[in-house]
């Protein structure tokens, strides 16, 4: 019989330590421009934009999703359920990943490069050419998986467990997992992990996997991960309703400014400079929903008549003018730019903001 294999080593045990963000100066908006909207697609959503912003993967009919590319203008169709898709930094491969499995695409030829049956939680390229990827179960048999393009059959990396959600790093390397009222901090290199001390459940997970914030009207307060640093980021009183970048580095928070508790304000959190600035002039509307592009260059607020576009890096106010575009979606390599959508199924359109 061959020798027992030993599981990989848990994640190790970190060293908590504290710091307290500042307020930082406040971003004003100046008006701006109006920006033009460029069609790229009709009655349909959007999964994923490649870095050249030149192909993209969308909702096809009855259950398929199709990677829509310029040698394939009409699309090369794949069957999926709630899928979720991915480019690879170098635009040069596809991820589609759903309830039903998980799929590899040549961009070029649109060639399906391998295919893994089951469900999945999350998936991440944590090189041009590699994949890691989270299984999800309500039993404890899902696995972290690690597949090289090329290869027969994706690698197990340590042990299974129950994954409801997975929020991971966009490289894959830090994975926080959950599963009713436990969650997991997995290292995506090696499988290890280890279960988070209660209380482990409340508050709410960045994208990236690399904190958990809970806020209330005592402020809003975060751990970091893998290092469980405790991060005193705001003492107002902050909604719960957090949006973070891809990266987990920034986050759009709402808070009270005023002698009272309605939470009505912004500020943007930077997470790597410790700092928390007020925003000012920023406001919702009825139905809109907020994100953040990366390295939080754009904060985007979709709207029955157009899309408000503030321009954080350059304290600009833009407007994209369409009734209605309340779609807003923000993707990987694209600081700078946002598909905006009308009304489900959504006519889309391509806005960049120079």
């Amino acid at each position: 019989m061959p020798p027992a294999q030993l599981p990989p080593p848990a994640a190790p045990v970190a060293t908590p330590s504290a710091v307290d963000f500042s307020v930082g100066s406040k971003i004003g908006f100046r008006g701006g421009a109006p920006l033009a909207l460029v069609p790229i697609a009709q009655q349909t959503a959007i999964h994923a934009l490649s870095p050249d912003a030149k192909s993209w993967i969308i909702d096809g009919p009855n259950n398929t999703v199709k990677l829509v590319t310029p040698a394939f203008p009409n699309g090369v169709s794949h069957p999926v359920w709630v899928p979720r898709a991915r480019f690879s930094d170098d635009g040069q491969r596809a991820l589609v990943f759903s309830t039903s499995d998980l799929a590899i695409f040549d961009v070029a030829s649109g060639k399906l490069l391998g295919k893994h049956d089951g469900a999945i939680c999350n998936a991440r390229f944590s090189g041009t050419s590699e994949v890691v990827f989270h299984g999800e179960s309500k039993e404890a048999d899902a696995r972290l998986w690690r597949w090289t393009v090329g290869a027969p059959a994706p690698t197990p990396l340590g042990a299974a467990r129950a994954a409801e959600t997975c929020h991971a790093l966009p490289d894959g390397s830090t994975w926080l997992v959950e599963s009713y009222a436990e969650r997991w901090l997995v290292d995506g290199r090696t499988g290890g992990a280890r279960r988070l001390a209660p209380p482990a459940q409340g508050g709410v997970v960045a994208t990236a996997g690399n904190r958990i914030c809970n806020a209330g009207d005592r402020g809003l307060t975060c751990t970091r991960y893998p290092d469980e640093r405790t991060e005193r980021v705001w003492a107002k009183p902050t909604s719960d309703y957090l949006v973070f970048d891809d990266g987990g580095a920034h986050a759009l928070i709402t808070y009270a400014g005023g002698p009272d508790t309605v939470r009505d304000s912004f500020a943007l959190v930077d997470f790597a400079a410790l700092t928390v600035r007020p925003l000012t002039g920023v406001k919702g509307t009825s139905g809109s929903m907020f994100a953040l592009s990366p390295g939080a260059k754009l904060l985007t607020i979709g709207s029955g008549s157009g899309l408000f576009v503030y321009d954080l890096e350059r304290g600009q106010k833009r407007f994209a003018a369409h009734r209605p575009l309340y779609g807003n979606h923000v993707f990987p390599h694209h600081p700078r730019r946002v598909v905006a959508g009308t009304d489900e199924p959504m006519d889309l359109f391509l806005v960049a903001v120079p």
